[in-house]
């Protein structure tokens, strides 16, 4: 299904429009039952970076922002200099690679088992549209599905080791989502 994107001057485009994807109740129960393993048992063993807040319980934009001022303070506060980039992945979700999810949840230890059930999920989707009585249907080659129960997660556990690089490699790195600001 197709929902138009707020803000937009007009609907004449297929980037004007946001696919969700709708799934049957059965799947969603899945999900939300790997979704809670995912969570109680993995990020519970090997969490995500703490400069993460997206999608987790106790974080928000406002945790993200207070930590962000705090340093950017101290900083100033020691006549240092502060150099702020804000970035924003467009499509994140719709682009991802089903590799780069399924090398993340390696990374974390998930079992192999989850692993090929979220494959199996992912891999071979259909995308469906039909506008003014044309039917188009395609293969889905990559992306977490928008709405998907897992997606969320399944895009912390990719852009994590981003972070981690980051931060290692001395570049100070927090990862928000900004939409729910605005």
């Amino acid at each position: 299904m197709f929902i138009p994107q707020s803000g937009r001057n007009s609907y004449g485009g297929p980037r004007d429009f946001r696919p969700i994807s709708l799934t049957s109740f059965l799947l969603k129960i899945m999900d939300r039952l790997v979704d809670r393993f995912l969570r109680g048992e993995i990020l519970a063993s090997m969490s995500l970076h703490p400069n993460q807040h997206v999608y987790q319980a106790g974080k928000s934009v406002e945790t993200a922002l207070h930590q962000l001022v705090v340093r950017v303070k101290k900083a100033l506060d020691q006549q240092g200099t502060a150099l702020c980039v804000f970035l924003d992945i467009e499509g994140a979700f719709n682009n991802t690679p089903y590799d780069s999810m399924f090398v993340a949840l390696i990374k974390h230890g998930v079992d192999y088992t989850i692993i090929r059930w979220i494959r199996a999920t992912m891999e071979g989707r259909l995308a469906a549209a039909t506008l003014g009585g044309s039917s188009k249907i395609v293969e889905v080659s990559r992306g977490c599905p928008q709405g998907g129960v897992l997606s969320p997660l399944l895009w912390c556990f990719v852009v994590d080791d981003l972070i981690a690089r980051l931060n290692e490699g001395g570049i100070y790195t927090q990862a928000m989502r900004m939409t729910s600001v605005f």
